[in-house]
């Protein structure tokens, strides 16, 4: 057996089965085979493989398989492999400081604390609740060095998870958390976790920069500033933080929240108005129109002649 070994923070675990069943009925043995697929597991130095899982997950289609009534048994597997792949999700900065990009950084919208350690959740977050009156050392964790204690880290690990926010929300019921991330190709911000919690007495809006291997947290001290360009609006806007749709005052905000909560964390990309084939509707799926050119649909009772109708009264009354 040769074994290949490959160092990776993280990987994604599924298994797939091939199975032979047999059917006797009439005396007669018929046979059929399938395949099965588990549901993926990321697995990491916090998180390992679940065995149980997988066997859970492959009885279950097992069963789907039969439940139409086939009545078939199952007789042997005769293939099984287990996928391992590399995963690289989204999470916490492992040490390493990532610079704000330019096109941000001219907005003048977050503020991006230079630590060395594995915890830059946590120096973004302070930042964000507890602003320094000296602009000259926002960029320094000295600066919020003194706050660590107001946060609850009780099993939180580190370097942070998106995925772990909830949690740490649960530790301090008075602070939510929304996180956004930056896509330098595209210049644009997706929504990588919306906090539920729309009551408390503190918000955070938190950046992730950076690529896949070495993400980064930033938090965000203006949203107006960090989306615009979404709209012609040129003074100060209100954002939605589940849509980022600017509004021009916070009354029209307020009425549309109510409505935009009822659906999942949702982006408006607006088509440039330059490009023809962006703004403008035109109908392309033409292998979908019928063969003929026109389609003529009439009344085909109004087509009756009196013959047909007599001969249907005259049935009726036979019957």
């Amino acid at each position: 057996m040769c074994v290949c070994v490959c160092v990776c923070r993280s990987i994604r675990v599924f298994a797939r089965a091939d199975a032979l069943f047999t059917r006797e009925a009439d005396g007669v043995v018929t046979r059929a085979s399938a395949r099965f697929v588990t549901h993926p597991q990321d697995v990491n130095a916090h998180d390992d493989v679940d065995l149980s899982v997988i066997l859970r997950d492959l009885n279950l289609a097992v069963d789907n398989w039969n439940s139409s009534g086939s009545g078939y048994d199952i007789e042997r597997v005769t293939r099984f492999v287990l996928c391992i792949c590399r995963h690289r999700p989204l999470d916490g900065s492992s040490g390493t400081y990532v610079p704000t990009p330019k096109y941000i950084r001219n907005k003048n919208c977050v503020r991006n604390v230079k630590s060395n350690d594995n915890r830059c959740f946590v120096w973004a977050v302070l930042a964000a609740l507890y602003p320094p009156q000296n602009n000259h050392h926002t960029n320094q964790v000295s600066s919020y060095v003194n706050y660590r204690h107001t946060l609850n880290l009780h099993e939180l690990q580190f370097p942070m998870h998106v995925k772990d926010i909830a949690k740490f929300e649960k530790n301090n019921p008075s602070i939510s958390v929304n996180c956004l991330y930056f896509d330098e190709e595209s210049k644009d911000f997706t929504i990588e976790y919306l906090s539920h919690q729309r009551e408390r007495e503190k918000h955070v809006n938190l950046l992730l920069l950076g690529d896949e291997v070495n993400p980064h947290f930033v938090c965000i001290t203006n949203m107006s500033r960090l989306v615009y360009g979404r709209t012609k609006h040129k003074d100060c806007t209100y954002v939605c933080d589940s849509c980022l749709t600017p509004f021009s005052s916070q009354k029209v905000l307020d009425n549309h929240i109510p409505f935009c909560v009822k659906h999942f964390p949702q982006q408006v990309v607006y088509p440039t108005a330059d490009n023809e084939r962006e703004c403008t509707l035109k109908f392309t799926a033409q292998k979908k129109t019928f063969k003929v050119p026109f389609y003529l649909i009439c009344d085909l009772e109004s087509f009756l002649t009196r013959r047909t109708t007599t001969m249907i009264t005259t049935i009726e009354i036979l019957w």
